[in-house]
C-alpha cells in the first residue's frame, strides 16, 4: 500500500501529466462542439458523434501513458532510487500500472462524458472510459519497453492514427484485431483492446525484469 501511494504521488507531481490531461480534455470538448455543430447543420462528421471525438483525443491518452512511463528514466534516472526502495521488479511494475490506472480513470471518465453525454451516448460512457484507461496503460507499456518518449509516441501514433484506420478501410475483417477499433465500435473492438493491453503490459514487465535499470 505504501508503494502504491508513493507511485500515485509521484505521478500526481508530474507537471507534464497534468498539462497533457488538461489539454486532452479541452481538445475533446472542442471536438465535441464541432461534431455537434455539424450534426445540427445536417452535415455529420462521423457515424457516431458520441464516440467520434475520442478517435482523435485518444492520442492524448497515449501520450499520457508514455510520459508516465519514461519520467523515471529521463529525470535523473529516478528508477534506480525506486528500485532501491522496492527491488522486486514484477510487483513494482504491477503497482505502477495500478497507480497509472487510478490516475487515468477520472480523466478518462471526464473526457468520455464530455463527448458521449451531450450526444445522447450515455450508454457508451463506461466502455469509452475503460477504453481510454486501457489505451493509457498500453502507451505506458510500449514506452516502458522503448524507454524513450519520442520513439514511443511516434510508434503509437503511427499505429493508432495511420495504420489502424487504413487497415479498417481496406480490410474490414481486420477491425476486430486492432487495438483502436473500440474507439469507433466498442462492441466490436473491446476484446482486441484488452488483449493488446495485457500483451503489452506483459512484455513491459518481462523486459523490466530482465534488463538493467
Amino acid at each position: 500500500m505504501t508503494t502504491a501511494r508513493a507511485e500515485l504521488r509521484k505521478l500526481l507531481t508530474l507537471p507534464s501529466l497534468r498539462r497533457t490531461a488538461l489539454l486532452t480534455w479541452a481538445a475533446n470538448l472542442l471536438l465535441t462542439f464541432a461534431y455537434a455543430a455539424a450534426e445540427s447543420r445536417g452535415e455529420p462528421l462521423g457515424d457516431d458523434p458520441a464516440l467520434a471525438p475520442l478517435g482523435y483525443t485518444q492520442a492524448g491518452f497515449l501520450v499520457l501513458g508514455v510520459l508516465a512511463a519514461v519520467s523515471e528514466y529521463q529525470e535523473g534516472d529516478q528508477i534506480r532510487t525506486t528500485l532501491l526502495a522496492m527491488p522486486r521488479r514484477l510487483p513494482l511494475q504491477a503497482v505502477k500500472a495500478l497507480a497509472l490506472a487510478a490516475l487515468t480513470l477520472p480523466v478518462a471518465a471526464a473526457t468520455a462524458a464530455t463527448s458521449s453525454l451531450p450526444a445522447g451516448g450515455a450508454a457508451w460512457l463506461p466502455a469509452a472510459t475503460a477504453y481510454l484507461t486501457l489505451t493509457t496503460l498500453l502507451g505506458a507499456a510500449v514506452a516502458g519497453v522503448v524507454r524513450r518518449a519520442v520513439p514511443a509516441v511516434v510508434l503509437l501514433l503511427f499505429v493508432y492514427v495511420i495504420a489502424g484506420p487504413v487497415l479498417r478501410a481496406r480490410f474490414g475483417a481486420s477491425a476486430a484485431y486492432l487495438p483502436d477499433t473500440a474507439a469507433v465500435d466498442p462492441s466490436r473492438g473491446a476484446a482486441a483492446t484488452i488483449t493488446w493491453t495485457l500483451a503489452a503490459l506483459t512484455l513491459a514487465a518481462l523486459t523490466f525484469g530482465r534488463r538493467d535499470a
